[in-house]
């Protein structure tokens, strides 16, 4: 269970690592921008749970293999032939990025729900479930806040939604299958409803002002 929860973990941070940095080539970020999105992309939503969990320092801070790996993801994407391999299509950068956010996001939210689990008393199911979530959308608020752009949570494609679905799914499976079936199948909630909502183009209605 151990190395499987540090494999997922470690595929999560190198996919939100990706995210990270292709939203940086998107704004035209230089090289230390491209990382340092990057890296806070991946290790946001962990270091935003840990905090919460009331573990200082945060984890992150003694494991530098996640550091290594979202650092050096995103130095390959700013490499010039990725870079140039990345951006020659809007619609293959839209689908790239889709895929990366979907698959970080599924990954860290089950990741977090574990770590969650593992550090709060029995029967707190709602801050599992809450730090799972915060787990799966930090980092990407942080990127976004970073580069100016309203939250990618609240404004499209059920994003947080999905999360707390995954979370929600991990719950259950803990109760009544296995953690192993909980990280699998609250992981692949999340990336379906994320594809779906992407495809179908589902969202939440966004807030109307009414005319005066």
């Amino acid at each position: 269970m151990e190395e499987l929860l540090v494999f997922l973990e470690l595929l999560g941070t190198a996919a939100f690592a990706v995210s990270g940095a292709m939203t940086a080539l998107r704004k035209s970020l230089d090289p230390l921008g491209v990382v340092v999105l990057g890296l806070i992309t991946a290790v946001g939503g962990g270091v935003l749970r840990d905090l919460l969990l009331g573990i200082t320092p945060p984890k992150i801070f003694d494991d530098p293999l996640s550091v290594s790996i979202a650092v050096a993801v995103s130095v390959a994407a700013y490499l010039p032939p990725v870079c140039r391999w990345l951006m020659r299509s809007t619609i293959l950068f839209e689908k790239l990025l889709l895929t990366a956010d979907s698959v970080g996001l599924g990954l860290f939210v089950v990741v977090g729900t574990q770590l969650a689990f593992q550090n709060l008393p029995e029967g707190k199911w709602f801050a599992v479930a809450f730090l799972g979530t915060v787990t799966g959308v930090g980092g990407s608020i942080l990127r976004d806040v970073l580069v100016r752009d309203v939250p990618y949570i609240f404004r499209k494609h059920i994003y947080a939604l999905a999360s707390l679905a995954g979370a929600v799914v991990w719950i259950l499976c803990h109760l009544y299958l296995n953690d192993t079936a909980a990280l699998l199948l609250g992981s692949t909630v999340v990336m379906v409803i994320r594809f779906l909502a992407a495809h179908f183009r589902w969202s939440l209605p966004p807030a109307k002002v009414p005319e005066e």
